[in-house]
């Protein structure tokens, strides 16, 4: 890491002092987050589907158009 860089780990548990590296953050996962997660899966693919396609946006003129052309 650079000297302007720091470092944030986030852990179910750890040991050691945190002020031995000062760029360098160590925070506990709180329970709360842990109980939302799933555990033991080999596959966390997501479900892909075809989305319909965007409405086309309008013309746009901006004020360094040449008259007749636009963007």
């Amino acid at each position: 890491m650079g000297e302007d860089r720091t470092l944030l780990i986030l852990c179910t548990a750890f040991r050691g002092k945190n002020d031995r590296w000062p760029r360098l953050t160590v925070k506990k996962i709180p329970k709360a987050v842990l109980d939302k997660c799933e555990w033991g899966h080999d596959d966390y693919s997501l479900k892909v589907e075809n989305l319909p396609k965007a409405a086309k946006k309008p013309k746009q003129v901006t004020l360094f158009d040449v008259e007749g052309e636009g963007t």
